[in-house]
């Protein structure tokens, strides 16, 4: 569904005997229900049982439901059940909708990690630590591959915090003039270049009891790295060409792909610095470390597509998921959206299979549909993973040269080899 035709808020009014009073074409789209119920005598004689149709305990209370976060079509809505004597009306709104309806009115946004999948015990670590430390007022260094989703986190962390009501600004530090960089960030006076015959506030001064996202501090040169540090110590700083002092409140998320202790060692990144910011550090794991996940990713993604196209969401098979859990995904998340996007793109009917998804240089056994049956996902996944390690033995023929091949350490080859008596 797209916002731009009509709300993506679902608004369900029914009488306490459950007769359907009235309902919007945005619950008639979320719950595939017929339009025909959008006549007036269609609708007096549906009985509308939302604890079926929103897959609710129907053992709790309306009490208990009149705020609560539900899941359809595995994407996540928020449900709130308003009761009075005569009608029950439902609102379900969206996560992503209601993020940025909450921001507009200056609420903090408490359900904004329910966007991430986090079947695996990593992902729950991480998520837990992560609403940890953004009700924290020190710097937040998060890191990761990428396509891990840093970027999403560090909003999901701006939003859950005391300043989600305010605003986030972000920069991109990666190969710009340290002259752009610290205009910027800091902001300048009128006349401090040419051309400039009017003052500018910086990001710091705009986000005033907000936060600012720093995206590749790693690039960030040894002089603009100085100012920051002064400005995290001491929340002050100067315009470019000014003399005044400013004093602010603003959190700092700084974002890197690389590791920065690894920089440090090499002279490449300021030690005081690296300490000051490494306070509250979270790090995202890599999507082949996380593969619990990874079906529920995908399920999030077809779904995602379908909404935009206003289309039906295709199934995902049996087999495309196994194919799915045995790639290794060396472009983590986001090479998993672009793919089953570019799928989606082609795709004619109501399923997705293996022979429907492109991975690069992944053998697809003819012979995955012919052994699945009474076998479950994970004995799938390891006799997919099994046939692909065989078929690449033979071209990499130990265990070094096969972990090169596929982008994981040795040691994780060598016990697969081992657990699937390869190469004895």
């Amino acid at each position: 569904m797209t916002e731009n035709n009509y709300s993506p808020v679902a608004i369900i009014e029914i009488s306490p005997k459950g007769q359907l009073l009235a309902i919007n074409k945005a619950a008639i789209t979320l719950l595939s229900l017929s339009d025909e119920l959008l006549l007036p005598a269609k609708m007096a004689s549906y009985h509308f049982d939302y604890y079926k149709l929103l897959n609710l305990n129907p053992n709790v209370s309306i009490s208990t439901l009149e705020s609560t976060t539900i899941i359809v079509n595995q994407q996540y809505y928020f449900l709130q059940i308003f009761d009075d004597i005569n009608r029950l009306v439902l609102v379900i709104q969206p996560i992503g909708y209601l993020k940025r309806r909450l921001a507009q009115r200056g609420i903090a946004n408490q359900q904004a990690f329910n966007v991430f999948c986090a079947k695996s015990e990593s992902m729950q670590k991480l998520l837990k630590q992560a609403k940890a430390f953004a009700m924290q007022k020190e710097p937040l260094l998060i890191s990761g591959a990428t396509g891990t989703g840093k970027d999403l986190l560090a909003l999901a962390c701006h939003q859950y915090s005391e300043r989600g009501d305010k605003v986030l600004l972000s920069l991109n530090c990666a190969a710009m003039p340290d002259e752009v960089v610290e205009s910027e960030l800091y902001g300048h006076a009128a006349g401090a270049y040419l051309g400039a015959t009017d003052g500018k506030k910086g990001f710091f001064e705009q986000a005033n009891g907000g936060s600012v996202l720093l995206d590749g501090i790693d690039e960030m040169s040894f002089r603009m790295q100085t100012k920051l540090i002064r400005f995290i110590n001491d929340g002050s700083f100067r315009r470019v060409g000014d003399d005044n002092e400013v004093s602010v409140d603003v959190r700092v998320i700084c974002i890197t792909k690389a590791d920065l202790f690894s920089l440090v060692k090499q002279g490449k990144f300021r030690e005081d610095l690296y300490y000051r910011l490494n306070v509250l550090p979270l790090h995202l794991p890599l999507l082949n470390e996380r593969k619990e996940d990874i079906v529920d990713l995908a399920h999030y993604f077809i779904n995602e597509f379908a909404n935009k196209q206003s289309i039906a969401s295709p199934i995902l098979t049996l087999d495309a998921q196994v194919m799915l859990l045995s790639y290794n995904w060396p472009g983590n998340v986001r090479e998993l959206k672009n793919v089953l996007y570019s799928t989606l793109a082609q795709l004619n009917g109501p399923e997705i299979t293996a022979k429907d998804i492109e991975l690069p240089n992944v053998p697809i056994s003819p012979s995955l549909n012919d052994d699945i049956d009474g076998k479950t996902l994970d004995e799938m996944a390891k006799q997919f993973e099994k046939t692909v390690l065989i078929h690449l033995y033979k071209s990499y023929p130990s265990s070094r040269k096969l972990s090169k091949r596929l982008g994981i350490s040795h040691t994780a080859v060598a016990n697969k080899l081992r657990e699937y008596g390869i190469g004895k």
